[in-house]
């Protein structure tokens, strides 16, 4: 690997060596020819950044494009082949020989020598039967102690404490009351209107309202023309009952059927509608609902 990066150390230095020379030699021929001394070395800084980059090129081209080429014509012969097989078989056994060694310091085992002499000799005390079967008999207790403290542990970790039970138990009580009531308004919206809107208009203003109730900012709407039968103060008062039954502000269920009902409030101003949409002087066919609210 060091011999490697010699090789390409030297390389590179004859390389640039020889551009250098190059650019000299193009300085003194400008001079030669009557150029002054600044002109003659941007010319060798123009021949020396031309040449590198001509070389730094041509070795891209030649590492990307015709190195490859050359190895797939050179791989037909015998000797080539035999030449690269050698260059990878030490890298193949350096790594066969680390993953043996490695695998030899895991499964060897340290030797224990028991010395003896020819006059003496030692007993080793070989421990009882009994001893033996306590030993073995006190590891699964151990085993299952720890196992049944681990159990207990991972289920009361899972049951959910006092405070979570009481949060999920108000979240459904709270999603169960806005279920209902929007339920109720939409029951009102097709009893009320029914007559007045077609099967289309009628599932669309519904959805309208879904989105209205559910959504903090106001849905994007196309008008819906209502019967003729319905005028102004039949809207005002609609809006009204539907704003009051969802807490509404006044102003923003002004607005909102404002853009449904474009076309019957066409002549009304929000501010209008704020104003007279609670007013019960006029004859209406659609009246102040108190109870949905």
């Amino acid at each position: 690997m060091e011999q490697r990066k010699i090789e390409h150390i030297t390389l590179h230095l004859i390389v640039f060596g020889t551009i250098a020379i190059i650019g000299v030699l193009a300085r003194q021929t400008v001079l030669h020819y009557g150029w002054d001394e600044f002109s003659s070395y941007l010319i060798l800084v123009v021949c020396t950044i031309i040449m590198g980059a001509i070389y730094l090129n041509l070795q891209m081209v030649f590492g990307q494009i015709l190195s490859p080429t050359i190895e797939k014509c050179f791989i037909r012969f015998e000797c080539y082949r035999n030449k690269a097989a050698v260059l990878k078989t030490p890298i193949v056994h350096s790594e066969l020989a680390e993953s043996s060694i490695i695998s030899e310091s895991i499964i060897s085992e340290p030797k224990i020598e028991i010395e003896t002499t020819s006059d003496t000799t030692e007993e080793v005390p070989n421990p009882s039967c009994h001893e033996l079967n306590d030993d073995v008999a006190e590891l699964p207790k151990e085993e299952a102690t720890s196992s049944t403290i681990n159990n207990i542990y991972i289920e009361e970790s899972n049951q959910p404490t006092e405070y979570e039970i009481f949060r999920a138990n108000a979240m459904a009580e709270k999603e169960r009351s806005s279920q209902e009531k929007l339920d109720k308004v939409l029951s009102y919206t097709k009893q009320n209107l029914v007559l007045y809107l077609s099967e289309t208009d009628l599932n669309r203003l519904c959805g309208y309202i879904t989105e209205y109730y559910l959504s903090n900012s106001m849905p994007k709407v196309e008008q819906i023309k209502v019967d003729a039968q319905l005028k102004t103060i039949d809207i005002m008062h609609f809006g009204w009952n539907i704003g009051k039954a969802f807490g509404k502000p006044r102003l923003q269920t002004d607005t909102f059927i404002k853009r449904v009902f474009a076309h019957t409030l066409r002549d009304s101003e929000i501010s209008t509608i704020e104003r007279k949409m609670s007013h019960t002087e006029s004859e209406c066919i659609i009246k102040l609902d108190r109870k949905i609210a």
